[in-house]
């Protein structure tokens, strides 16, 4: 049996405990294997400050991915290969070590092409930018029947522009969640066994 330690950046811990679970379902047909081999897999998911603790014992032979965007993460990724690059979303390895990481937000010109591809890997994402957009088509008629539109346009010019700067950080948050979702994902599928060597 192989294992895994998988650390994460305190913030991206969700994604390591995402990995893990997909690690342990039993998923394979007899058929197909899907990501690992059910049961040749054991994951243990480490803060990096449990991997500080640790890593003066663990023996090179160890498979470690390190997950997130940390100055250690930098470090540790600087010389490894990279095997996948888009959308902002990556990931390689280099020996018995890998990253996975989400670089950049996606553009908002590349999102529809981003989210065409992550349907491939996770079929109930969806697409935030068509929430927004029928968010604001039902907005701006209530704000108008109502007739209160001069009247309030004035004293909410400074809040609105706040709001949209807010909207952005949001909105950009939750694309970089769908990045990392996908990403980790499509490392469990087509790139954890060609890491572990299975």
């Amino acid at each position: 049996m192989k294992k895994l330690i998988i650390v994460c950046d305190e913030k991206y811990r969700l994604y390591g405990d995402y990995l893990a679970q997909l690690i342990s379902m039993d998923d394979d047909t007899d058929e197909t294997t899907v990501g690992t081999k059910d049961g040749e897999v054991a994951a243990q998911v480490w803060t990096e400050k449990d991997y500080n603790n640790n890593a003066a014992q663990m023996s090179s032979n160890q498979y470690v991915l390190f997950v997130g965007n940390s100055k250690l993460i930098k470090e540790k990724s600087s010389h490894m290969n990279t095997e996948f690059n888009k959308y902002g979303m990556k990931y390689g390895w280099l020996g018995k070590q890998a990253v996975l990481c989400v670089e950049k937000v996606v553009p908002l010109k590349q999102y529809d092409e981003f989210i065409q591809f992550a349907l491939a890997y996770q079929e109930n994402i969806k697409s935030l930018l068509t929430e927004e957009k029928s968010a604001g088509k039902v907005a701006l008629p209530v704000a108008l029947a109502a007739g209160a539109l001069a009247w309030v346009a004035p004293i909410v010019a400074v809040p609105i522009a706040t709001w949209n700067i807010i909207g952005m950080s949001k909105r950009n948050k939750k694309i970089e969640e769908q990045q990392y979702n996908c990403c980790t994902m499509k490392f469990y599928l087509d790139g954890l066994s060609k890491f572990l060597g299975m």
